[in-house]
């Protein structure tokens, strides 16, 4: 029984070995999520399918791939803004749907062979059957609903929170003062963030809107300066349609309307919005 479920051992384990990927990204909570996520699927499939062992293992492999691939997909290096993790894991759900679906059907081709009647078929590949599709079904049905709630929670706009590192690590000739990633906002996930900086070597507002420019365009923001403020567009990466980052910056003093409290001279601040 063991050699012959060989196969279906070494399927559960690669879809266990998924959790290796945001791993390698630092990140161990999500490295459990994707293990997780990753046996249910693959592991429901190997010990779930009635095929042989080259057609199990051929579709178990296609799960990994497109698990994999997925992943890089979604979190590829470019210049656009990284993408969370709920995009890759949200196309993973869609992937264990599918998954699910070819269970049942696996299933039901089964059922209509003369050779493999459900009242023929061995207990242990009925219970093993059940066993591969509770799981799958319930993390679908609970993430599902989990994902459905979040969304109607405002107007369901996808959007992605402002980090840090949209506009730091700054220069030598740049000095930060202060950073809050939701300043004005906090709205159905609507936040705009607001970066204090000054000139590390004490010159003046002009300067350091010049050199602050020059790295946010490094940074790839294509900002353009239009009646008074440097704004521009930074779009999201992944595979949902997340909303893009809007930034700006005003060349003379910041206007009243927009400070809380009064900055340090010659200060000028970077606001980033997720609308």
């Amino acid at each position: 029984m063991m050699a012959g479920n060989g196969w279906r051992w070494w399927l559960s384990a690669a879809g266990v070995g998924l959790g290796s990927l945001p791993l390698w990204q630092g990140a161990p909570l999500l490295a459990v999520a994707a293990a997780i996520c990753g046996l249910i699927i693959v592991g429901g499939w190997a010990w779930g399918t009635q095929t042989g062992h080259g057609t199990g293992v051929t579709l178990g492999a296609a799960w990994i791939a497109a698990l994999i691939t997925t992943f890089v997909a979604s979190q590829r290096p470019h210049s656009l803004i990284a993408a969370p993790w709920l995009d890759w894991f949200v196309v993973w759900l869609l992937v264990g749907g599918v998954c699910l679906a070819a269970l049942v059907i696996d299933r039901s081709v089964h059922a209509l062979s003369a050779r493999h009647r459900i009242e023929h078929a061995p207990p242990a590949a009925h219970a093993r059957w059940i066993a591969s599709v509770a799981p799958l079904a319930s993390m679908l049905l609970l993430c599902g609903c989990g994902l459905g709630l979040v969304q109607t929670d405002g107007d369901g706009s996808l959007r992605i929170a402002v980090r840090d590192d949209e506009v730091l690590p700054l220069p030598a000739s740049l000095h930060l003062v202060s950073a809050d990633e939701c300043a004005a906002g906090g709205s159905s996930g609507n936040c705009t963030a607001e970066f204090v900086v000054t000139a590390a070597d004490g010159a003046g507002r002009t300067t350091t809107v010049t050199r602050l420019v020059e790295h946010l365009r490094g940074l790839g923001w294509p900002l353009e300066l239009e009646r008074g403020r440097y704004t521009g567009d930074r779009a999201a990466g992944g595979i949902l349609p997340w909303t893009p980052h809007h930034a700006w910056l005003y060349v003379d003093a910041e206007p009243t309307s927009m400070l809380r409290s009064a900055p340090p001279p010659d200060a000028v601040l970077v606001y980033i919005d997720n609308l």
